[in-house]
């Protein structure tokens, strides 16, 4: 375990924080895991990409899922939580041997505030620009994630561009829910809205009528979505609450991800993206010194 001085002051001072390492619970070579814990919920989040891992809202399960083959390795994405994809979403534009979905949910965080509310705890991680981002994105930046924890889970991420050019982001706060059965959960929330279907080489366009209900490999970005969305199961209701994104990603790898390692073979039944996200041409180009903002917030019924 890795903590800074500052870090370890904060840890001290607010009731409920603790860090210690992924093995034992998940495995692998180990990662520094941030636990927020009060009477109204506990969250888990790995340092490394700010990645939300677990959300227990208190007297309930879990609203994440974690892949039972997901990888807790230094420079390895967790499959599953809540990944944040930054600064772009799917591959680099002109590069397509960049990292897919960008570099910070690589990094190692810091965290730099936390306080108690009521029953809320609030977490502050950051990541500033470094010789391993200068690699691949050759711009100054601040990015900080507030996570609040309770009864709801609230995200806030603000990036700040400290470059001297305007730059093109695309950003995702790609959330995998525990749905227990994918072909039983049904999304409501996106009804009349238009949809990119991002599995046709084409890219085409359509008109999405009604609720979503996936019966295969499904990989879709909803353009211009209303704030808010539900996943309905036949034990639960998740809501998504984000009014300043703009497209919704719908994703299951159904059978393909046989193929994918650290998914493996059935387990796609488990779990449903339904990501919050600006891409395609809702990517924002932030000016010099411009701070953009994209908030989620995650619930139960």
């Amino acid at each position: 375990m890795s903590v800074s001085q500052a870090e370890q002051q904060i840890l001290n001072s607010v009731p409920g924080l603790s860090i210690g390492s992924s093995v034992g619970r998940y495995g692998g070579a180990g990662l520094d895991l941030l636990t927020v814990e009060n009477p109204a919920g506990h969250a888990v989040i790995a340092l490394q990409g700010a990645h939300v891992v677990s959300f227990v809202p208190a007297a309930a399960k879990d609203v994440l899922w974690i892949s039972p083959n997901a990888v807790f390795a230094p420079g390895e994405a967790i499959r599953g939580g809540i990944p944040l994809c930054l600064p772009w979403f799917g591959a680099k534009p002109q590069e397509p041997d960049a990292p897919k979905h960008g570099f910070a949910r690589n990094e190692v965080w810091t965290l730099i505030e936390a306080s108690v509310e009521a029953d809320t705890t609030r977490v502050v991680l950051e990541l500033r620009d470094n010789a391993v981002s200068h690699a691949l994105w050759d711009h100054a930046f601040v990015y900080r994630l507030a996570v609040t924890v309770g009864k709801t889970l609230h995200l806030d991420l603000q990036i700040q561009h400290l470059g001297t050019t305007p730059q093109l982001h695309s950003v995702a706060l790609h959330t995998y829910f525990d749905v227990g059965d994918v072909t039983q959960a049904v999304i409501t929330g996106l009804d009349g809205t238009t949809y990119i279907d991002t599995t046709q080489d084409s890219k085409p366009r359509f008109a999405q009528t009604g609720a979503v209900q996936l019966s295969g490999p499904t990989d879709r970005v909803y353009l211009n979505v209303p704030q808010y969305q539900d996943i309905k199961t036949p034990d639960r209701t998740l809501k998504i609450d984000s009014q300043d994104t703009h497209c919704a990603v719908v994703w299951n790898a159904w059978h393909n991800a046989d193929k994918i390692a650290d998914i493996g073979p059935g387990n796609y039944v488990g779990y449903l993206c339904v990501e919050r996200a600006d891409a395609w041409e809702y990517s924002p180009t932030l000016q010099p010194g411009e701070t953009y903002r994209a908030s989620m917030t995650l619930s139960v019924a």
